[in-house]
């Protein structure tokens, strides 16, 4: 089975809105089919009462095919990104990641411009 981390970066928000959001993206990955979402956990440290603490802001994805739903996960994390106004989702796997950063109003006006100058070249 194959397993990522997708990490959202807040962009210097709360740790409450980061906990709220993670949840949304969590439940949006789950519609995917074949995909198992679920908070990473770390080991807690020395005096607190729990053997794990949950990491806000951190999801695991398993699939025994990741590769097959790859695109549906951009897709999500897209959307998500958009949505939530989050700056970034970084998808690790071992020591490689890649960041989806979420692209801001002029990366979208400079990509309509370029549409628009398409259509007028017909």
């Amino acid at each position: 089975m194959d397993d990522v981390v997708l990490v959202i970066n807040s962009g210097g928000r709360d740790a409450e809105w980061l906990d709220e959001v993670t949840g949304e993206l969590q439940a949006d990955l789950s519609e995917i089919g074949g995909l198992h979402v679920s908070r990473v956990t770390t080991a807690a440290a020395g005096g607190q009462k729990s053997g794990a603490v949950e990491q806000i802001g951190q999801l695991l994805v398993s699939s025994g095919a990741i590769g097959a739903v790859v695109w549906s996960i951009r897709d999500v994390s897209l959307k998500f990104l958009e949505r939530t106004k989050a700056e970034s989702i970084t998808i690790k796997k071992g020591d490689r990641e890649v960041t989806i950063v979420r692209p801001g109003l002029a990366q979208v006006d400079n990509a309509i411009e370029k549409f628009g100058d398409l259509l007028a070249d017909e």
